[in-house]
């Protein structure tokens, strides 16, 4: 039996996208610094790659699980682990440093619109047909 998708549910989830790539396309030097604070210069990488795909028009359904790898780390999934060089860098942010709040900022962001990708992909839908505006 083949799931229907709520037209509501996926027109609130392209809109989500939507404001999701224009935050990326704006804001992503933010999401980038929080990936180096909180991982380190692969992360950074990983996030510089996926604010590029927004800036560009591509497709971010082609960056899902870059998406879903830094929404982890970005909710200090990794944190726990203290052998892993995410935990001691996170140990070395300051809670008041107004870099750990646009961190969490950035958190929601991606973990909201990672979500909102997840379910247009599942619906069959690509990540690339959401306007700018």
């Amino acid at each position: 039996m083949k799931h229907e998708p709520n037209i509501n549910s996926l027109l609130r989830n392209t809109q989500i996208v939507c404001a999701f790539r224009r935050w990326l396309c704006h804001d992503g030097d933010t999401l980038v610094a929080a990936a180096e604070l909180l991982g380190g210069p692969k992360w950074a990488r990983r996030a510089s790659a996926v604010v590029t795909c927004a800036r560009t028009g591509g497709d971010l359904q082609t960056r899902r699980r870059d998406f879903a790898r830094l929404a982890r780390l970005l909710r200090l999934e990794l944190v726990d682990d203290l052998s892993r060089p995410e935990a001691a860098r996170f140990a070395a942010v300051h809670p008041d440093d107004p870099r750990a709040s646009e961190a969490m900022y950035c958190a929601e962001a991606v973990s909201r619109g990672s979500r909102a990708l997840e379910a247009l992909w599942l619906a069959g839908l690509p990540g690339r047909g959401v306007e700018l505006g």
